[in-house]
């Protein structure tokens, strides 16, 4: 359930809110968040951590009415003989995933964006954005092991 639960509640508290006539907010949870409308007339500003330097910020993004999701290699984890060790796991091999410091989904929903961030880290950048590329409706921006910031092509666009 780590992979989506908490996109899931996240979706649910939306849903509360907009329920009850509420029109602009944020519901987060952790790296995954709900933005209902604007901040009152212009867009929320996402910020895209550097997942090496703790104060700087790589992107800002601004954002209406979507749900965005993170995961990276920087908030638990161990270093071990110069290797990083954290809880995204490969499937594949066992160990920790490599090749990604950090992923970040924008979509209409928590739930998918949640699920979607955790299987581009594994993935990989290439062929991460690549699955990112063919699910419409979402976006996304990874920075690689080499701190390559790349972009999906729906925010290349943008």
């Amino acid at each position: 359930l780590g992979g989506f639960a908490k996109g899931y509640a996240v979706d649910n508290g939306a849903s509360i809110l907009a329920r009850h006539g509420i029109r602009h907010a944020v519901v987060g949870a952790g790296g995954d968040s709900r933005m209902l409308g604007d901040r009152c007339g212009r867009p929320w500003t996402v910020g895209i951590r550097d997942p090496r330097d703790e104060g700087e910020v790589v992107a800002l993004l601004p954002l209406e009415d979507v749900a965005v999701s993170t995961s990276g290699d920087y908030e638990r984890y161990f270093d071990e003989d110069g290797v990083r060790y954290h809880p995204i796991i490969n499937p594949k091999t066992g160990d920790s995933a490599r090749g990604v410091r950090s992923v970040t989904v924008i979509g209409p929903g928590a739930t998918m964006t949640d699920g979607l961030d955790n299987a581009v880290f594994i993935l990989g950048p290439e062929k991460g954005l690549a699955l990112i590329d063919a699910t419409p409706g979402y976006a996304a921006v990874v920075i690689d092991a080499e701190r390559n910031v790349r972009f999906s092509k729906a925010l290349q666009s943008r």
